[in-house]
Parts: structure tokens; C-alpha cells; sequence
């Protein structure tokens, strides 16, 4: 089963993002992805070129799947958008987990979030005394590293190959009345087959970065 994908651009909670530099590793092979190795039949073909390792650490415990306890990943689906002059990787879990990630690309450097959804839900906020409860949140990286196979070429159909680690900053949710904390830790091994989306540019007025 692929879990659902999030698509996180930009969102009320927003706030500027942490760029650095990713590096260039020969050492990543899409014959590593181990949901690649798990698909069959028509869900093998539809997601051959979308398709992520999704590792979840939750307050510093890994998270499984729920119908498979033998497994410490997530079959995730990963999409890559090209947006003007920049890539938008977004891969997440939907329901399973209620998390995902987004992974912008710009030239030399990268820039990543996760982001939390609750549904109908007002559950989620920054700070334990905050009063105000949202149903999602972007949540900014203490710590973040992106390794590509090779630099992007940033046309559309072209295969992005890579490895993204991220520790996020700590908030908090709302459950059975009471707030607990959050801190999420992710490493996903991706491959994304680019889609353009150079025409959204021009009825958004928008800048991707």
C-alpha cells in the first residue's frame, strides 16, 4: 500500500526558510529502495519512478507501520514538481502518520519542512502556552542534509535520485485533552520523476522560493 503524499508549498504557518547546501553522492542507487522492492503488479508500474523510503522517528522512537510491525519503514509516494526555477519534492503518510515532508531546490542549495495534519481537528501549536490550536503545522529543521546522485538538470521528466535527513523543532498536540510534545526526526531515500508546473507561475504571480 502507498501512502498518501502531502503537498507542502507554502501555508499560513510559513515562515522563511533554512537553506544549505546538499552534496553530490555516487553512493545512492535507486536498486537500495526497499519499497521498490515491495510493489507488484500495477502499483510496480505507476510508482517505478515516485517512489520513497520513508523512515519516521517520533520523541526519539521509530515508528511502524501499523499493519506491518516487521517493517521500520514507510512505503511513501514522492512527487517532484518544477516550478519556475525551482523543485518542489514533497513525499508523506497521510493518515498512517499524519506527517510529510517538503524539499525545495534551488540551484546549488535545498530547503525542507515537515508538516502535521490533523484533519478537522484543532490540535497542533508552537509553544506549550500558546491557546491558539491549529489543524496543521510546518514545522522548520534543527538539523537537515540532502545528498543528490547528481546535480539537477531541472527539466521536466528528469529522475531525481537522493537522501534526505531531517530533525525538526519541537511543538506540540493536542490528544485526549492534554499536550504533548513532538519532535520528529525523518530520513527518506527518494526517487522523483520531475512534473512541470512552469505555467502556474504566471496565474500565481508568485515566487516558489
Amino acid at each position: 500500500m502507498i501512502c498518501a503524499t502531502f503537498f507542502v508549498f507554502a501555508g499560513k504557518n510559513q515562515v522563511s526558510p533554512k537553506w544549505n547546501k546538499y552534496s553530490i553522492s555516487k553512493s545512492i542507487y535507486t536498486s537500495d529502495l526497499n519499497s521498490k522492492k515491495l510493489l507488484h503488479g500495477k502499483s510496480k508500474t505507476a510508482f517505478e519512478n515516485n517512489i520513497a523510503d520513508f523512515y519516521l522517528y517520533k520523541n526519539g522512537q521509530l515508528v511502524k507501520p501499523p499493519k506491518d510491525s516487521l517493517r521500520n519503514f514507510f512505503i511513501s509516494g514522492c512527487l517532484c514538481f518544477k516550478f519556475d526555477d525551482t523543485l518542489l519534492l514533497n513525499s508523506g503518510l497521510g493518515r498512517t502518520a499524519g506527517v510529510g515532508v517538503g524539499i525545495k531546490i534551488y540551484k546549488d542549495k535545498f530547503s525542507g519542512q515537515l508538516h502535521a495534519n490533523a484533519g478537522n481537528n484543532l490540535a497542533y501549536k508552537f509553544r506549550k502556552n500558546d491557546t491558539t490550536y491549529m489543524r496543521d503545522i510546518n514545522v522548520q529543521p534543527e538539523t537537515q542534509s540532502l545528498k543528490l546522485m547528481r546535480q539537477p538538470d531541472f527539466t521536466s521528466d528528469e529522475v531525481i535520485i537522493g537522501e534526505y535527513n531531517a530533525t525538526y523543532k519541537k511543538f506540540y498536540q493536542r490528544v485526549h485533552h492534554k499536550d504533548e510534545s513532538r519532535k520528529y526526526t525523518v530520513r527518506l531515500i527518494f526517487k522523483c520523476k520531475i512534473t512541470g508546473m512552469d505555467s502556474m507561475k504566471d496565474s500565481t504571480g508568485s515566487d516558489a522560493k
